[in-house]
């Protein structure tokens, strides 16, 4: 009889779990070997290119294909935004999409893709979040171009001002970002019949299946979706599969061939989606204990055409007294999307300057002051223990006040800031293991592998559960074929996935036991699986290698299935990080010379990759911090800067020194860490350069512009 293994349980003395494992995957793409949708070549294979509008705000009046269509290579053309159909003529925002061509190749498809002519009823639009506030801009969105939320409050605010030693008044804002993947979205559609193959560059590829199936009306059985690897994707391929796909789809369809249709860099910066901006002007009183008792915010932002923008605010701190009034300005832009922790840096950079303001208030240590004003401590709310450790770690004793009294025009300066995120686990999500008589083990989920690790973390947890090595293992994953798994969004992956991979792995254990037990004359509930070797558990040396146990399986192969159980997984994370900067005050430049990172997850499955995951955030940030900034004409409402050469990005010379430190909590399971890195990062970098140069900034990114500008006024 099989011994009875309860699977919610993650081993107490694991063997793989927590190592620093290489990535499975390394290999094949520093090789080229990996296959994104790009490289996807298919026989008889069209290309596809998008006609988008060149205005914010029009409707379209008529769309002409006569010429496209007799131009060389052209096999199908397509009207998305119908003329007749006054409920989709409408476009509202540059780059909006309004008809298609498929052609032999990718040059011909540029070429008819020209030759489209388009007749615009040109509107106006708004751009401009200060007049849409103002109400001077054109009217455009139905219920107006503003939207207010009911305003939130708790306690009294006009006790909390009564008890306050100081009070600051101030406005904190940052600015809309585009994701800017490496791997522009992209698509190659294949039909047989009524039968869709999409290779996609997809954050949830199951969720694109039943995109797929809705839009076209296909049963969702009809639609396959492959993603092996991805080039980033940040949230912005995680919801839907996006006009580009569906198109692709269509234009195969009518051209009765396999269409590839990739976004071009500018398409990318204008239709796929971005990270809204966020405004907060804040009125706060501190005690002279330095306890903030009043809290008192009205905040707005856009997340483009009709979409919201909204943070969390004040974040994290506890503050008796507060008010919050927000409001969604509707601007004729592309929509946002769901980017990295989506409003969390925003308003991790709103509420940690002002931390920091009322510091200096009451002449009190940052770090001292934020422990002052945190909710009680647990094991998901961290941040007095980690302030304290990546203190004493980051050497914030050596920390001056606000200002670098140093002589000379190069000033340097310390930051910190804290973080939250959820990273829960749900299922769906499940695993299925093989085991074969040659020793072969193949672990198959229906997840995809968004750049961050998977394959690496399925190989981990299958290998740990039955005594081998990663490498031993084959992880499958990237094909709806492989079962249903959710989407790469909100951290959630890891603690989706990792609990049936485990359950699927024991449950196989357990049955390659019972194929063993009888040849080493003992139950199957006396065997172990370590090191290789299926033995006896008090006694190692009775036991027989992983290979000779497996040839014991016969011709048909042990398989066995596991799904998501709670108990395995857990939510929430805390984070803290230091940063430190010099700024040359001559020519307002910030290095970020140091990041300090401090870190929990639940159970670290694979380290090398969870701290991978650390480093990407805080790069991530620091671009959000110094560099990206998405700039409108003011006039037409066009964007300026849709490219690599002046959407600008940090290079390598860049990139400071980041040491992370993870937080091993392996009683609550795992936790998802693709979010939490990127939150504080921005805030930390933006108050070491206040503790350098004596001045805020409130305002991101921190271009030189901006900080000679707040030396001038010279306000701290």
């Amino acid at each position: 009889m099989a011994e009875t293994i309860d699977p919610l349980n993650w081993p107490a003395t694991p063997s793989v779990l927590g190592t620093r494992v290489k990535r499975m995957d390394g290999p094949e793409k520093v090789t080229g070997r990996a296959k994104y949708t790009f490289d996807i070549s298919r026989p008889r294979m069209l290309y596809g290119r998008i006609v988008r509008s060149p205005y914010p705000h029009a409707r379209v009046v008529s769309v002409d294909l006569t010429a496209a269509s007799r131009m060389p290579g052209v096999k199908t053309t397509l009207v998305w935004r119908d003329p007749a159909n006054t409920q989709n003529n409408l476009v509202m925002f540059q780059g909006d999409e309004v008809a298609a061509v498929a052609a032999d190749t990718e040059e011909h498809a540029i070429d008819a893709a020209r030759a489209i002519k388009v007749e615009y009823q040109v509107l106006p639009h708004v751009t401009l979040v200060d007049r849409a506030l103002a109400g001077t801009a054109p009217a455009v969105f139905t219920g107006g171009n503003v939207r207010a939320a009911q305003p939130q409050s708790t306690g009294d605010l006009t006790k909390g001002f009564g008890a306050a030693a100081h009070t600051i008044e101030e406005t904190y804002e940052t600015q809309v970002i585009t994701h800017t993947c490496m791997e522009t979205h992209g698509t190659v559609c294949e039909w047989e019949g009524e039968r869709l193959t999409a290779w996609i560059s997809t954050q949830g590829i199951n969720g694109a299946r039943e995109n797929f199936a809705s839009a076209l009306g296909i049963p969702q059985a009809n639609v396959r979706v492959i993603c092996q690897y991805m080039g980033g994707g940040f949230g912005s391929k995680a919801l839907s599969v996006g006009a580009e796909g569906l198109i692709c789809a269509r234009l195969a369809k009518a051209a009765n061939a396999p269409v590839k249709l990739m976004l071009d860099r500018k398409e990318e910066h204008l239709a796929t989606g971005n990270r809204p901006s966020a405004t907060a002007r804040i009125k706060a009183g501190v005690s002279a204990e330095g306890i903030i008792t009043a809290f008192d915010g009205d905040t707005w932002g856009t997340g483009g055409a009709g979409a919201t923008a909204g943070f969390p605010l004040p974040y994290i701190y506890q503050i008796a007294n507060r008010r919050r009034a927000h409001k969604d300005v509707f601007t004729n832009t592309a929509q946002q999307r769901p980017m990295r922790a989506p409003g969390h840096p925003q308003g991790s950079f709103n509420t940690e300057i002002m931390m920091d303001e009322l510091a200096d208030k009451v002449k009190m240590d940052p770090v001292e002051f934020r422990i002052k004003n945190l909710p009680p401590e647990a094991p998901n709310a961290m941040w007095r223990s980690y302030l304290r450790e990546g203190a004493a770690e980051f050497g914030w004793d050596k920390r001056h006040p606000t200002g670098d009294k140093t002589p000379g025009p190069i000033k340097t300066g310390m930051g910190v800031s804290i973080h939250t995120w959820g990273g829960g686990g749900r299922g769906p999500a499940p695993a299925h293991c093989e085991i074969a008589s040659d020793g072969g083990v193949v672990m198959r989920a229906g997840t995809q592998d968004i750049g961050t690790g998977t394959r690496t973390l399925v190989a981990v947890i299958t290998a740990d559960a039955l005594g081998l090595q990663p490498t031993q293992v084959r992880p499958e994953i990237g094909d709806t074929l492989y079962g249903v798994s959710p989407a790469s969004g909100g951290s959630t992956t890891a603690a989706s996935i990792s609990p049936g991979i485990r359950v699927a792995a024991v449950k196989a254990l357990d049955a390659l036991k019972e194929k063993v037990a009888p040849s080493l004359g003992v139950e199957p509930a006396a065997l172990v699986a370590s090191g290789g070797r299926i033995h006896v558990k008090d006694d190692p040396s009775k036991g027989m290698s992983w290979a000779d146990a497996c040839k014991r399986i016969g011709p048909q192969s042990i398989t066995s299935d596991g799904d998501w159980r709670p108990g395995m997984s857990s939510t929430t994370t805390s984070g803290v990080q230091f940063a430190e900067v010099k700024v040359d005050i001559e020519t307002g430049i910030v290095k970020v010379t140091r990041v300090l990172v401090v870190q929990d997850c639940g159970l670290v499955v694979s380290r090398l990759t969870a701290e991978s995951q650390c480093y990407g955030g805080v790069i991530g940030s620091l671009n959000f911090a110094l560099f990206e900034d998405r700039i409108l004409d003011r006039n037409s409402g066009q964007m300026v800067n849709p490219n690599m050469e002046w959407y600008l990005l940090a290079g390598m010379s860049d990139i400071p020194r980041i040491d992370v430190r993870l937080k091993n909590q392996p009683e609550r399971g795992v936790i998802g860490l693709g979010e939490p890195p990127t939150v504080s990062t921005a805030a930390a970098i933006t108050l070491a350069v206040r503790n350098a140069i004596g001045v805020s900034v409130r305002s991101l990114p921190l271009t030189p512009a901006r900080i000679l500008g707040a030396l001038r006024q010279g306000i701290a």
